[in-house]
């Protein structure tokens, strides 16, 4: 990982009513270890969600409304993986809109860093490679 990898990334952070305590607990953390990983406090977007049902909807808007590298869902991650349908939707958007997704707390802010970096990483040599392609066609 590069000195400060989160410098330009914009992230979007769901908490639900229904995990107010653990709101509480993580949300301070996790706003501290991405500010330390280089992303501008004002870059970290968190928005309430009134109930755990809703979070799949706040990842889809976060996704398709605004310009978030990645969403963080901040629960306790044996709650939300344990929820199938929630799971399945999460992947579907994931996969729909390369959209990286983390469920946790502060751990999650390496973790989506690091996908992100892959994420864009990859998405420069995609080009570099299609550029290729077209000019062996020529």
């Amino acid at each position: 990982m590069s000195a400060l990898p989160a410098r330009n990334m914009k992230y979007g952070v769901l908490v639900t009513r229904e995990f107010a305590e653990y709101t509480e607990q993580h949300l301070p953390a996790l706003v501290e270890e991405l500010t330390r990983l280089g992303c501008m406090p004002h870059n970290i977007i968190v928005k309430d969600i009134p109930t755990v049902h809703g979070l799949l909807m706040g990842t889809e808007f976060f996704a398709e409304y605004t310009d978030v590298d990645g969403v963080i869902i901040l629960a306790p991650s044996n709650r939300i993986n344990g929820n199938l349908a929630l799971m399945n939707g999460i992947v579907t958007i994931q996969v729909q809109w390369n959209m990286v997704v983390e469920i946790g707390g502060a751990e999650c802010a390496e973790h989506i860093v690091e996908m992100i970096e892959l994420q864009n990483e990859m998405e420069e040599n995609a080009s570099v490679v299609n550029k290729n392609r077209r000019a062996s066609f020529c």
